[in-house]
C-alpha cells in the first residue's frame, strides 16, 4: 500500500469505528482468524496502545472476543502512522 492509501484506509476505519461503536453488540471472534496465543498478543498490543495494559486479557482463552470498533481504531492508528 502507498502512504496515501494507508492514510485513506485509516480514515475509513475510523469512520467505521464510529458507526460500529453505536451498535449494541461489538464482539468480534478473533479465534476465527488467529490462534488463541496470537489473539492474546494482539489484545495486549491494543491495550498497551490504548494506555490501559492492565485491562488486557490474562490468558489466551480470555482473548477470544475483541470489540470491533477498538480493533478498527487500533489498526487505523497503525495505518496512519505508517502512512505518515
Amino acid at each position: 500500500m502507498t502512504h496515501l492509501e494507508k492514510r485513506l484506509a485509516a480514515n475509513l476505519l475510523n469512520l467505521a469505528a464510529d458507526e460500529f461503536s453505536n451498535h449494541g453488540c461489538n464482539d468480534f471472534d478473533l479465534f476465527k482468524f488467529m490462534t488463541p496465543e496470537e489473539a492474546l498478543d494482539l489484545q495486549r498490543a491494543m491495550h498497551a496502545w490504548n494506555g490501559d495494559p492492565e485491562e488486557a486479557p490474562a490468558t489466551p482463552q480470555e482473548a477470544r472476543w475483541g470489540q470491533d470498533s477498538f480493533l478498527m481504531r487500533y489498526f487505523a492508528a497503525k495505518l496512519q502512522k505508517e502512512g505518515s
